[in-house]
């Protein structure tokens, strides 16, 4: 064999060798990735909501503006004195601005003209309290003074909870607790041994109606209850120990 066949032959073996060691390399690489498993951790807690939120719009209607603005004022401090008669303080009630709607008489086409026909005017008050279920009682019975006379409309409130950020890490905190016995659960099956924590995903945070089965991509938040269930949600990836080397 001439020189020349020997260097060829050595290029080929030492070829060889770096093929068969990134092989060997990537088999090892896959054997380690591999030796992990990813659970969902999941944890849920009935709250009540501490704040409420309410409106209420009085509408009046006028030949002149001045005559509309009267009657606005009128069913303006009736609302305001029932809610302030129902135990609410002056500072939790804000009333908004005026709106003004001007409609125009109509010719015998049907046409508007620049004469005025009446005016309708309307003003929202606010209510924010931490008294959800008497925010709940008024948000019905406001309605009642329709029968007086009083041109009134009323939304439905809204119930929020004011130490959802405290709510969300305690639930975090038992959805990962969870996981880690998921975990142990399934590596126990498994003869394996759970290690440490190598990557951990918080879901989307779930604020529904009591027994609800609602989800979100984005998350929920209902705020048409004041018993609600919030629920949390963790994906976790622990290293697992086989005891094989």
């Amino acid at each position: 064999m001439n020189k020349t066949s020997l260097i060829a032959v050595a290029l080929i073996v030492a070829l060889g060798m770096v093929f068969s060691a990134s092989l060997v390399s990537k088999l090892l690489v896959r054997v380690r990735q591999e030796r992990a498993i990813t659970v969902k951790g999941y944890a849920e807690a009935d709250i009540l909501s501490d704040i409420a939120k309410f409106s209420c719009t009085c509408c009046a209607r006028g030949t002149t503006m001045a005559d509309a603005y009267t009657r606005l004022q009128a069913n303006r401090q009736a609302a305001l004195d029932y809610l302030l008669h129902a135990g609410f303080r002056g500072n939790e009630l804000v009333a908004g601005t005026i709106e003004t709607v001007r409609i125009a008489k109509r010719n015998e086409q049907g046409k508007e003209t620049n004469e005025t026909e009446y005016f309708d005017l309307f003003q929202t008050i606010c209510l924010t309290s931490t008294n959800v279920q008497r925010v709940a009682e008024v948000s019905t019975g406001i309605t009642d003074l329709i029968q007086n006379g009083i041109d009134i409309k009323a939304s439905a409130p809204e119930y929020y909870v004011s130490d959802l950020k405290d709510q969300k890490l305690r639930l975090l905190a038992a959805a990962t607790e969870d996981g880690y016995t998921r975990a142990l659960t399934l590596a126990q099956g498994s003869k394996g041994k759970v290690g440490a924590l190598t990557s951990a995903q918080q879901g989307v945070f779930q604020i529904t109606q009591r027994h609800s089965t609602d989800t979100s991509g984005g998350g929920e938040y209902d705020t048409t209850t004041i018993a609600k269930t919030a629920k949390a949600v963790v994906t976790l990836e622990y290293a697992i120990d086989t005891g094989v080397r």
